[in-house]
C-alpha cells in the first residue's frame, strides 16, 4: 500500500476497500466485482483528499461519508490504523520527519520479537536452517508475514502513541 485506499462503489451505492490493495483491479478482484460497472476513487492518506477517477455525484457522496467514517479524522485513522489496515511504512510517512525514526525503532523492537519467537520454535522456514542472522540483528520476514494483521496492530499501537499529539503528524493532519 503505497498511502492511497482504493475505492469502488458499486451501482447501488456500496463501496468496497481492500486492506493493502494497490489498485482497483485489486479491489475489483477481492470482492468479484466488474471495475468497469462501478465508480472509483482514491483517498491520499497523506494528503487527506478523495481523488476521482470515474464518479457520479451520488457515488462520490457515498465514497467520501464511508471514508469520512473510518479516517476522516485523526481518531478514526487511528482507530483504523489500530485494527490493522495500515502498513508500517504508510503509517511512518504520515508522522512528521522528526517523530518518524523513534516509531521506526519501535517497530523494528518488535519485528526483533517475532523474530526471536520464531527461533525460539526450532522449526526453521528452510530445510537447512534459519537463514538470518540474530546475533547482527537481523530480522526475518517470515515471522512477520505469518503474524499478519497482528504486525500490523502492534507497530500501529506504537505510531498511535506519536500521532496523538498534532505536532507529530505531517500537516494535512495536524487538525
Amino acid at each position: 500500500m503505497d498511502g492511497t485506499i482504493y475505492c469502488l462503489v458499486d451501482a447501488r451505492g456500496k463501496v468496497y476497500i481492500k486492506d493493502f490493495a494497490e489498485s482497483h483491479a485489486d479491489v475489483a478482484a477481492h470482492f468479484a466485482l466488474n471495475e468497469r460497472d462501478c465508480q472509483t476513487y482514491r483517498f491520499d492518506l497523506a494528503d487527506r483528499q478523495l481523488l476521482t477517477d470515474r464518479a457520479t455525484p451520488s457515488s462520490a457522496n457515498a465514497a467520501q461519508t464511508y471514508l469520512n467514517q473510518r479516517v476522516g479524522t485523526p481518531e478514526r485513522l487511528m482507530q483504523f490504523a489500530e485494527e490493522g489496515h495500515v502498513s508500517k511504512g504508510v503509517l511512518a510517512n504520515l508522522l512528521d520527519v522528526e517523530a518518524r525514526q523513534p516509531y521506526l525503532e519501535a517497530c523494528a523492537a518488535i519485528e526483533q520479537k517475532y523474530t526471536k519467537e520464531c527461533a525460539a520454535k526450532k522449526d526453521p522456514c528452510l530445510e537447512s536452517g534459519c537463514s538470518i542472522d540474530q546475533a547482527a540483528g537481523e530480522v526475518c520476514l517470515q515471522p512477520l508475514l505469518n503474524a499478519g494483521v497482528e504486525y500490523h496492530k502492534a507497530c500501529a499501537a506504537e505510531w498511535t502513541k506519536l500521532f496523538r499529539r498534532p505536532q507529530n503528524r505531517v500537516d494535512a493532519w495536524k487538525n
